[in-house]
């Protein structure tokens, strides 16, 4: 009883707090001087109740679970553990193409070879029999659906930003974050339920993450354009995947792990311009979203 009552008395000053800091911006790397969240402010994440609540998620998993704790190895670890289970359930099918394999692994050990302050996580890459377009990745492990390929087909340069995309997640530690709330929630609740709380609580506060994913679009962008790569690319392709999404409206919002493709182009767009002084060449006015109350 004691440590509920803790995590909801941590949860309740964190709420009540009126002068939490709300970053913008701010320094990252010497190839990107910023990082700006500007773009998403119209956006359910980035209202004052959805701050606090990510504020306070920080809080109670660092006091129920070192961040120190999740080590690289660990994360690694993790990995590893989540590929052999998911394969040996059956729940993944891989492409076997030795030619697309020797290529992901390029792409992807490229894009690593020019990181700052690099992790010791152990990458690998796989391809996906999945028509779904997506890509994710846990632990180091990297995959990227046969639906996602053929969109990147032809297109070396928005392959290169996705997968740089993935790797941002780690490199920037947000998996980290996962993980001590995947230890938490076993801590609290248990063996049999902790898992099922964790998807839980990751549903229900979906939009609080969507910070992390601009965090991830940018480093991605940051690796592919320091190997010379067009990120135009990228933009073009949240534009087109703007076309296929709903209009925006804050009860979707809410529930979205990613910001709506439409704000997303834009935030890249923006980055692009500022960071690295190209234009995309797109309409700012087409890439906003139509508000729907």
């Amino acid at each position: 009883m004691i440590r509920y009552l803790v995590l909801f008395v941590a949860l309740f000053q964190l709420m009540a707090c009126d002068n939490l800091a709300q970053d913008t911006e701010k320094p990252v790397n010497k190839r990107a001087q910023t990082y700006s969240y500007s773009c998403i402010d119209s956006g359910v994440a980035a209202k004052p109740i959805s701050r606090k609540l990510e504020k306070a998620g920080d809080l109670i998993r660092n006091l129920g679970v070192s961040r120190k704790s999740i080590t690289d190895s660990v994360q690694t670890a993790y990995g590893l553990m989540f590929h052999q289970q998911m394969v040996q359930e059956g729940e993944f099918k891989m492409v076997n193409d030795a030619a697309l394999k020797t290529k992901l692994t390029k792409v992807m050990n490229d894009l690593l070879s020019v990181r700052e302050d690099p992790s010791h996580i152990q990458y690998a890459i796989y391809a996906l029999k999945d028509t779904m377009i997506n890509a994710f990745t846990f632990g180091g492990r990297i995959y990227v659906t046969s639906g996602m390929l053929e969109k990147c087909k032809g297109k070396d340069d928005l392959l290169y930003a996705i997968i740089g995309h993935e790797i941002g997640h780690s490199e920037m530690g947000h998996i980290k974050s996962t993980i001590q709330e995947m230890e938490l929630s076993t801590k609290v609740f248990g063996e049999q339920t902790g898992a099922t709380v964790f998807e839980l609580k990751k549903f229900l506060t979906a939009s609080f993450n969507q910070k992390n994913e601009l965090e991830a679009d940018y480093y991605g962008i940051n690796l592919t354009n320091e190997l010379g790569y067009d990120v135009c690319t990228a933009v073009s392709f949240w534009k087109e995947m703007a076309s296929h999404e709903n209009r925006y409206n804050e009860l979707e919002d809410f529930f979205r792990t990613h910001p709506f493709s439409s704000l997303r182009a834009e935030c890249l767009m923006n980055h692009i311009r500022t960071n690295f002084g190209k234009d995309c060449g797109l309409d700012k006015k087409q890439l906003l979203p139509q508000v729907v109350k």
